[in-house]
């Protein structure tokens, strides 16, 4: 094989100047072998093993095989493979499988493609030292690789560690968000039996909706999490007013309405629960304007917060609590409609009342 040419090394290192933290690993690891077939065109054939909690190695992208490779996983400690940062050459690499597996993945492996293989170049994705992927880059041809190569696959290496490192640390951030989060909410459920699981109903019945009306993933994730906390400030009211079974006092009134403030001041402290800011302290808004805490009227409101409002009141309307009992899924739905374009913004409404007409019974059985 003849020596890359500068354009060659100059089309990979652009491919990889600017990566983007907000692909998914899938994305970028089918980003990784196009770049490299393409680079290095003598290779026609390419994997991304990506290794999960349960020490599974599974494939994130293929190249050159059938879709069937999708299915091939090995674990960790059955794998014969071993890979650094300095790539590693197999050749037949089926047998070598094959002789490890003793046949447990022999049909996939057939179909897939990967008896064809005759090279394969290996090198690991490292993530806090440790081996988390393993990146193949393979041909059905028995040919020669040049040191010129290998340092290719070592700069991957390296690239596809940062990538890969920055979505395994991301992810374990957005575990320990959640673990905080789910605390606070369980502390509320604590105190106030009558609302253990309405955040996580509001969230899935405001995620159905979200969808239905087209918001892209992020809002709906915000949605979501924005759900879950939204009662969180309920935590600053005492619990003699929280549990009281007859009418409020003007005095206990006021202190249950101070209940998004209280909710905004407790998560002021975490920047990565800014952007449901909005949620947690205006989901008691109405589209007249008569709510609160801000008063806030029509598309004064932010959409994310007016779909939120009615998943909580319909959520509220459909559950016991300590002054009433719950709703029919009839009655809820005929209060939304009579309260479009009073309480609720018509249009949302409108949405809403097919969607938790379809998934109340889902919901609320599981």
């Amino acid at each position: 094989m003849g020596l890359i040419t500068e354009a060659r090394t100059e089309k990979l290192m652009q491919n990889f100047s600017a990566i983007d933290f907000r692909m998914s690993i899938e994305d970028f690891s089918v980003r990784v072998l196009n770049t490299l077939t393409g680079v290095i065109p003598e290779f026609n054939k390419g994997r991304v093993m990506i290794k999960s909690e349960d020490k599974i190695y599974r494939c994130a992208a293929w190249k050159g095989f059938s879709d069937d490779i999708r299915n091939f996983q090995i674990s960790e400690d059955e794998d014969p493979i071993s890979a650094d940062d300095t790539p590693k050459i197999y050749r037949n690499i089926y047998n070598i499988y094959r002789k490890a597996l003793h046949g447990s993945m022999e049909d996939i492996m057939i179909k897939s493609g990967l008896p064809e293989v005759k090279v394969s170049v290996v090198v690991g994705i490292f993530f806090e030292g440790k081996i988390v992927g393993k990146v193949f880059l393979e041909s059905a041809m028995d040919i020669d690789i040049s040191k010129y190569d290998l340092y290719l696959l070592k700069f991957v290496s390296k690239v596809s560690s940062l990538f890969i490192g920055m979505k395994f640390f991301q992810e374990r951030e957005r575990r320990y968000h959640k673990d905080i989060i789910m605390a606070m909410v369980k502390a509320l459920e604590a105190r106030d039996t009558y609302t253990v699981g309405h955040s996580e109903r509001v969230a899935l019945y405001s995620v159905h909706i979200a969808k239905e009306l087209g918001l892209d993933i992020k809002d709906v994730d915000k949605i979501y999490w924005g759900s879950i906390v939204h009662d969180i400030g309920k935590l600053s009211i005492p619990e003699h007013i929280l549990m009281k079974p007859s009418k409020l006092s003007p005095v206990e009134y006021e202190l249950v309405k101070n209940h998004p403030v209280a909710g905004e001041a407790m998560i002021k402290d975490f920047p990565w629960l800014d952007r449901i800011r909005p949620i947690v302290r205006n989901h008691h808004e109405r589209w007249d304007g008569k709510g609160y805490p801000d008063g806030l009227k029509g598309e004064q409101i932010p959409f994310e917060v007016r779909i939120v409002t009615i998943a909580d009141a319909f959520d509220a309307m459909t559950s016991d609590r300590v002054y009433r009992k719950s709703y029919s899924l009839e009655h809820a739905l005929s209060e939304i409609i009579r309260l479009s374009g009073k309480q609720f913004d018509p249009e949302i409404a409108k949405v809403a009342v097919d969607v938790l007409n379809r998934v109340f019974p889902v919901i609320r059985n599981s």
